[in-house]
Order: C-alpha cells, then sequence, then structure tokens
C-alpha cells in the first residue's frame, strides 16, 4: 500500500488537508461523516475489538465471517500452539522455529524470571507464578515485562539479591509497584498479613521525630506521636487501621512537629514561649492545631501561655436539596446504563443512608444477610432491610475483575474488591468515582443524615446506620424534630 500509493498520481482532493493525490477513502458511503480523504488524515473508526473486547482504531474492519480487529490482535495470526496445542493467539516461529501461543511464551518468561540461582522456584513463589500464569491477558504482560517494576522487584527476590520480607520492601521507596508486589506476595501466602496503614503510620511517626534536632523536643514528639496519636488510632470492625484515621493520626504528628520548628525559629522552647508567639501559630488553623495545645498543657508545658477562648461551633454543611438527592438516588436505582454496579451501589448508600467512604469499602459478605425472600444489610447494630432494588445491587457484589492479579487472587469476600491482589477497593478510588457522578460526599452525608434525623427517631436510625446515639440526637436537634414524645414498644 505504502509504494502504491507513492507512485500513483491522479487528481483527487482531500476535503481534510487540500493536498491533491491518492484517496484511502472517498465521499458518498453509508455514513454522513463519509469524505475524501488521504492517507495522511484518514483514521480508522474506534470500535470494539472482536476478538480482545478493547475500544480501539481498527486494522480490519469487520466481514461477513470475521470480526473487526484492532492493530494489536491483527498483528498476531491465530495458531496451533506446539507446546499447549490450542488454538490461540501467538507467534508463528518462536519455539526453535514452530509456533507457541503467547500464553505458553508468558509462562516461560516468568518462571526464567522467578527461577533462583539453584535452578529451581522458591516454594514460598510458586502461588506467585501461578497466579502471574494464569492472567488472561498474556501479551499484555508480554509487551509491558520491562516496564512492570513490580516483577523486576520479584526476580530480585528470587535471585536472593532482596530478602522476602515486609522489611525488605519497606526499605525500598514506597511506589505502586512495590505496594503492588506486596499485597500479591500476602495473598499468596508469600507474606505474612499485616495493617499496612499501621505500619505506614509507625514508619512516618519515627521519620517526624528523626527529624527534631533538639533532644528534648524530640522526646516530647515521641510521646505524642507514640501514645496520644499511634497508641489511641481507632482501629475499624476488621482490627485495621482505616486509610482516614491514618491520614489524620499523620497531619497531628505534622502539626506537632510544625509547632516545635515554629518555638526553633523564634529561638523559645516549651517553658519560656511567650503569648504572642502561641497565638501567632494557632491563628493560622485553629481547629487542628489547639487539640496538640492542650495535650501540652495537660502535661505542664507551656506555663507562661493560656488557651484561647472556645468559638462556638457552626452547624454542619448541608445545602444540597433533598430533592435533587432524592432524584439522583432514583436514577443510580433504576437506570442500569447510568453507572456500574459497584458505583450505583456505593453511591446510594451514601445517598440514601449516610454511609462513610472508608465504611463502605470494607463491607464484606458476610454483612449481608437473607431472612426468607428479604435482604438485610449490617451496618450499624440493628441489620437494615434493603428494598427493591437495592438488594438485587448489593447482592450482585462484588463485581469480579476482569484480568490480573486481582482478578486471579481475589479475595471474594470484599463487596468492593480493589486493584491490588486480595485487597478492598481503596477510599479515595471510590470518593474520586463518585465525584464522578456528581456527589459531593460530605454535604450529601450530611443531607441523607438530616432527612432521617426529621423522618426517623434518633435511636432508631442510630443503631441502622452505625452512628453514635449523640450524633444522631444531635441532628435531630439540627433538623427540629422533637422526639421526647416518641411512643415507647409496648411490652
Amino acid at each position: 500500500m505504502t509504494c502504491y500509493a507513492r507512485v500513483r498520481t491522479g487528481d483527487d482532493v482531500c476535503e481534510e488537508c487540500g493536498a491533491i493525490g491518492p484517496l484511502a477513502t472517498r465521499g458518498g458511503g453509508k455514513s454522513e461523516a463519509s469524505r475524501n480523504l488521504c492517507t495522511r488524515c484518514y483514521r480508522n473508526p474506534r470500535r470494539p475489538c472482536g476478538i480482545c473486547g478493547r475500544l480501539k482504531r481498527i486494522a480490519l474492519k469487520a466481514t461477513a465471517t470475521s470480526p473487526d480487529v484492532c492493530p494489536t490482535c491483527y498483528q498476531a495470526p491465530v495458531i496451533d500452539c506446539s507446546i499447549c496445542g490450542q488454538q490461540a493467539l501467538g507467534r508463528l516461529r518462536t519455539n526453535n522455529g514452530r509456533p507457541r501461543c503467547f500464553a505458553c511464551q508468558a509462562t516461560a518468561q516468568i518462571e526464567a524470571a522467578l527461577t533462583g540461582p539453584d535452578g529451581t522456584i522458591r516454594p514460598e513463589l510458586l502461588p506467585v507464578r501461578d497466579a502471574l500464569t494464569a492472567t488472561s491477558r498474556p501479551r499484555s504482560l508480554l509487551s509491558n515485562w520491562h516496564n512492570l517494576a513490580s516483577l523486576h522487584l520479584l526476580a530480585e527476590i528470587a535471585q536472593g539479591q532482596l530478602g522476602l520480607t515486609h522489611d525488605a520492601l519497606d526499605a525500598r521507596p514506597q511506589t505502586f509497584s512495590v505496594t503492588y508486589l506486596r499485597a500479591m506476595l500476602v495473598a499468596t501466602d508469600a507474606l505474612p498479613p499485616r495493617d499496612e496503614h499501621a505500619a505506614r503510620l509507625h514508619r512516618y511517626a519515627i521519620r517526624a521525630v528523626a527529624g527534631v534536632d533538639n533532644p528534648e523536643l524530640r522526646g516530647v514528639l515521641t510521646r505524642y506521636a507514640r501514645w496520644h496519636v499511634v497508641g489511641r488510632a481507632k482501629t475499624n470492625r476488621h482490627g485495621h487501621i482505616s486509610a482516614a484515621t491514618a491520614a489524620r493520626c499523620r497531619r497531628d504528628v505534622q502539626t506537632a512537629k510544625a509547632f516545635f520548628d515554629h518555638l526553633t525559629a523564634r529561638n523559645h522552647d516549651l517553658d519560656d514561649c511567650p503569648q504572642a508567639c502561641l497565638d501567632g501559630w494557632i491563628i493560622v488553623d485553629r481547629s487542628r492545631r489547639l487539640g496538640f495545645i492542650r495535650w501540652l498543657k495537660r502535661g505542664g508545658y507551656l506555663a507562661r501561655t493560656r488557651l484561647p477562648k472556645p468559638i462556638p461551633g457552626k452547624d454542619p454543611r448541608h445545602d444540597i436539596d433533598p430533592g435533587q438527592q432524592l432524584d439522583l438516588a432514583r436514577q443510580l436505582l433504576h437506570d442500569g446504563d447510568s453507572a456500574s454496579i459497584e458505583d450505583r451501589a456505593a453511591a446510594c448508600l451514601v445517598l440514601l443512608f449516610a454511609q462513610p467512604i472508608a465504611k463502605i469499602v470494607t463491607l464484606t459478605t458476610a454483612d449481608i444477610r437473607a431472612v426468607d425472600s428479604d435482604t438485610y444489610l449490617a451496618l450499624g447494630r440493628e441489620p437494615l432491610l434493603l428494598i427493591p432494588p437495592l438488594d438485587a445491587l448489593i447482592t450482585a457484589l462484588p463485581v469480579a475483575k476482569p484480568f490480573g492479579t486481582a482478578s486471579a487472587l481475589a479475595d471474594r469476600r470484599w463487596l468492593f474488591t480493589g486493584k491490588n491482589a486480595g485487597t478492598h477497593l481503596q477510599p479515595p478510588s471510590l470518593m474520586a468515582r463518585m465525584s464522578r457522578l456528581g456527589i459531593t460526599i460530605r454535604a450529601s452525608r450530611n443531607t441523607a443524615l438530616l432527612h432521617l434525623a426529621s423522618t426517623t427517631p434518633p435511636a432508631v436510625f442510630a443503631n441502622l446506620i452505625g452512628v453514635d446515639i449523640g450524633t444522631a440526637t444531635r441532628w435531630a436537634g439540627i433538623a427540629g424534630a422533637a422526639w421526647n414524645s416518641y411512643a415507647t414498644a409496648p411490652r
């Protein structure tokens, strides 16, 4: 085609660039967008590939007997593999001149990378090999082999250059490849499971303390970080520190270190800090910084200062129209094309039951209970009855991931499975997906709480959605609902 187009002459004009020469496509076709285009301006249409299913530009258009084929699949013929004997995409001459499919090529490359100096694969890494070879896209693995840092780290472990321990991985920069590899090793039992957010929080606290030069201030920060922040961090119902809790703890430690840096820069210490120095630091971020100052005052520090008077708190923001929020919930409940099943289910839990993102991602199949023909979801002390069609959305979870080790090593107990092997979806990822649906988490949760507080007694919805009774009572006050005379159930 290239040589033919180069020597061919003609007086056809491209409607895109105006050049005179041979055309790749002519107008007058069935499509309204059909035009006279030269080879430089013509772009193949984007359609789902009939082999891999991906939406790409088509290299080979469909005929009566064959589907559309994308460039990636078009370059690889369907062959009879000389190793496994199956018909699959592959290369004609890779196995001593004989055809070999991509799956067998990937298997050979994975086994070569995991083979140690003694010519064998460590027993701990055999499940990892099985998970990698089970991928549904072996060609993608082969194409990106040299760009996958996690596979290079895995090869270092197999060669004995990197220890098969959490500490060895902690010593490396905590990039996505290290996190991905660690999750895969834990899911295959090559590494013992641990609370990753807690481990990262401990490492952060150690680095923060090491950054304080003054020995006295370093000792105070050590006690604050170890016993007051990390030691008192609340765990979720699975016994782990959530991502939100770990982030809040890091901010507390960072705030304490920032105050010590503030004192050091002004040549003060905890004993001679004047009121003006303290006021100048608190005024920047009063709500966050006062907590650490109160802890110091309880410990007998900052004797020359006094705490500022408290400012009355404001009512939580709930400026979303409840009618619009319910309309969005109805759309997500009934319109199957509005979003994925995962996103629709999570959005309804936020919009209708004010569930926090950190709690939604940790829901498991054990939280779903079926009693006769009814479906219940355990969000609080009392199970919540799910009405149709929300019950169908929740029971359709988890949705299997399409490819990768996250599919082969998925932990089926999580309703919202994550990208890494054996993990649940991370809160920032789900929050970003909710934002794309037009949902502002904080405001939407507050609007849902306001609606529940105005229609349901605090003791009832507190037990159903898992909030503290004090919080439920406060929202009832904001909603202006008087439940003091609510009739109790007869005995």
